[in-house]
């Protein structure tokens, strides 16, 4: 129903828009920046755009004996292969500013899925500006970074399992300069519900990061872009680091997870470092999650042990070099060693990857190859195919 709802009204705005643009007075559209509607009095402003992931995964799960965490030894599994060609991601994103510039909006739908990544309201003020609604917290580089702006296929294994993701609720974003140095700090004070199977809960999610660059901002908002697309002609460096306290969390990674039969007081502490320089990237980013109130296992009504909250800590190592031709070679390192290995899995992950980028991030081909290491479990050889398009 809500795809329908949100179809018609898209229809229907096309449908208008030769109408409004009798009255407009800047109406345009371009491959990355969509159709743009502005007012002749300035006091509107509407930029529409989709964009759309088409991938082919190829899974090899591996033949190997092994020996878990409790000693016992396990014969060698059965190996066997499977793929799956798929719409990972297909979005509708609005965005502008209305009355004035200071006062903007942003609102994301995912298609694929189904239900609002993002709905914002801003109101900047100087070097201030106040977020209200639902979207993405100051976490991890990784997970700031747009999915339509990164330089591998997906994300890594770290941010799967350490991301803090969206939640609702305000924002304070601030920054200011000594010298050629620019600060950002960055508070929000949320649900700690996340976006998704989220419920009515007497928990709150409390998050502040802190951002530095010392030598100055990056090239055409390269900050929270992947790859060197803009070949910065000096050395550009960002130190960042974030923590988030979750009480009363019913999930088991916070504002995501699995849904848990019991609550618990969640502490996500993280940081990354970002340097580019003339087409080379490298990001590196770490971060723990441990729970603060003795409530990490989930016990069931007799008193044996059925779940625990996701506790641990892992790290991410990316890189990567923009050739002229502007195909881009990218490794990855990553991984995530849980505290409890009775209910979760410590992986390690290996990856190469190749980008050839036709229109910047907005048009172009990737290809990743992956091995998944994973302890007391059947390893994976994973190869991934995707094509990103955004209008």
């Amino acid at each position: 129903m809500k795809r329908i709802v949100l179809l018609s009204a898209l229809m229907g705005l096309l449908c208008i828009s030769p109408i409004m643009a009798q009255t407009q007075t800047d109406v345009s559209a371009k491959v990355g920046k969509g159709i743009q509607l502005k007012t002749g009095d300035d006091l509107f402003y509407l930029k529409l755009r989709t964009r759309i992931q088409t991938r082919w995964d190829f899974n090899n799960y591996l033949s190997s004996a092994y020996t878990d965490n409790d000693g016992m030894y396990h014969p060698d599994p059965e190996a066997y292969s499977e793929n799956k060609a798929w719409v990972k991601r297909a979005r509708l994103k609005f965005d502008g500013y209305f009355l004035n510039k200071n006062l903007s909006y942003k609102i994301e739908y995912d298609l694929a899925g189904g239900y609002v990544r993002d709905a914002l309201v801003k109101y900047k003020m100087n070097n201030v500006q106040v977020w209200f609604g639902q979207g993405k917290l100051p976490g991890n580089r990784e997970r700031v970074v747009s999915s339509s702006n990164m330089q591998m296929v997906d994300r890594s294994i770290f941010n799967k399992y350490y991301t803090l993701d969206r939640d609702a609720g305000a924002q304070l974003h601030h920054n200011f300069k000594i010298g050629n140095m620019i600060v950002y700090d960055r508070w929000a004070v949320t649900s700690g519900n996340g976006i998704k199977n989220n419920v009515e809960a007497p928990g709150v999610s409390l998050t502040g990061k802190l951002e530095v660059l010392p030598l100055g901002e990056f090239t055409s908002k390269g900050l929270y872009k992947s790859a060197d697309l803009a070949r910065e002609e000096t050395a550009k460096i960002a130190f960042a680091g974030y923590v988030n306290y979750n009480a009363k969390s019913y999930k088991d990674r916070g504002q995501v997870g699995n849904v848990m039969d019991s609550e618990a007081d969640l502490l996500n502490i993280g940081g990354d470092f970002l340097l580019k320089y003339r087409g080379y990237s490298l990001m590196v980013e770490a971060g723990t999650r441990s729970v603060t109130d003795d409530n990490e296992i989930v016990l069931d009504e007799e008193g044996n042990a059925i779940d625990a909250f996701y506790t641990g800590y892992g790290a991410n190592f990316q890189t990567g070099y923009l050739f002229k031709n502007n195909l881009e070679l990218t490794g990855r390192y990553s991984f995530t060693k849980p505290n409890n290995t009775d209910f979760h899995t410590e992986t390690t992950d290996y990856t190469l990857g190749l980008s050839r980028y036709i229109i910047g991030h907005n048009f172009k081909l990737q290809a990743d190859f992956t091995f998944r290491d994973k302890v007391g479990s059947q390893d994976q050889f994973m190869s991934r195919l995707q094509m990103e398009f955004q209008f």
